[in-house]
């Protein structure tokens, strides 16, 4: 992938490949929710000689839905929120990524025989949570950002007083959210890959954009705020 600080810095609107994003999450949707809803779990396993067993209605329809939500929140973000080049690179990346997580999820949470129980209905409302922290904490500094006399200058209001990368916890709570309505403990792996991506990849690289560009205002705020989990990381 390009040099992440570069991309951060590079302002131009990428709808070609925004475009296409948009399209392949579309379709990776579609596919989880034919898996999920229209037979595709008993049709593939079927194909492959596999025994299965669908979970219940409730379990089904709300992984359905987390899928949704998820594609919805993701064009509002690269639509409105993103304000720099998206390469190509990001674009097979990041559909690769949604590929396998929206596949798993459904496959995997469509047969588990676990009860529609609190864990899943604790999952649930993370996953709403944790949409609406990324989304909120993005629009809020969206909004910002629109009046004249704040261009050029960091937010660090509403949710980012929480953390300088409160987005990314947003999406770490989502997923977490996701693996639990599944029934399937072990996908709870994917929240810690998230995290450790997100820690290691993503976040210097921001932390590297910003410091440059905001100098004295970003170290000030960065000693203040907590880096990704308000109040412990």
């Amino acid at each position: 992938m390009d040099n992440l600080s570069s991309i951060y810095r590079d302002k131009s609107p990428s709808l070609e490949t925004k475009a296409t994003l948009a399209t392949l999450h579309l379709g990776i949707v579609l596919v989880a929710t034919w898996l999920l809803v229209g037979g595709g779990i008993a049709q593939v396993s079927t194909l492959l000689h596999w025994e299965y067993q669908l979970t219940n209605v409730l379990r089904r329809a709300v992984l359905v839905a987390a899928a949704w939500l998820y594609f919805s929140r993701t064009l509002v973000t690269i639509f409105i929120f993103m304000r720099r080049r998206m390469p190509w690179s990001e674009v097979w990346t990041i559909a690769v990524w949604i590929l396998a997580i929206d596949v798993l999820f459904a496959f995997l949470g469509g047969q588990s025989d676990e009860s529609f129980g609190a864990a899943a209905v604790a999952g649930t409302v993370l996953v709403v949570v944790g949409s609406l922290i990324n989304t909120c904490s993005e629009w809020q500094r969206h909004i910002w950002k629109q009046q004249a006399t704040h261009q050029g200058r960091l937010y660090r209001n509403g949710f980012w007083a929480l953390a300088r990368h409160i987005n990314y916890f947003g999406d770490l709570i989502l997923f977490t959210g996701w693996a639990l309505v599944t029934g399937r403990l072990v996908l709870l792996v994917v929240p810690v890959v998230m995290f450790l991506g997100f820690a290691y990849v993503n976040i210097p690289a921001q932390d590297k954009y910003l410091a440059e560009r905001y100098g004295d205002e970003y170290y000030t705020y960065a000693k203040a705020t907590a880096r990704l989990i308000p109040f412990v990381y």
